[in-house]
């Protein structure tokens, strides 16, 4: 193996050591974002729930809005 060689591989391990930190730290992100957004869901799930379970006034069941 000629040093031109072994310097070629050397550079190329060196990007690719590169590459994979950038996409390991994407992929850091991106898990923080969806537990962001799964929590943000839930939360939006549990208020959705409470306002089903309000027995304030509303429209009675089985009657169409009256722009229909």
């Amino acid at each position: 193996m000629s040093d031109t060689s072994a310097e070629s591989i050397e550079t190329k391990i060196a990007y690719l050591e590169k590459t994979v930190s950038d996409l390991d730290g994407l992929v850091y992100e991106y898990g923080r974002r969806t537990e962001r957004l799964e929590e943000a869901m839930r939360a939006m799930a549990r208020r959705i729930s409470e306002m089903g379970s309000d027995k304030g006034p509303g429209m009675p069941a089985g009657e169409r809005p009256p722009h229909y």
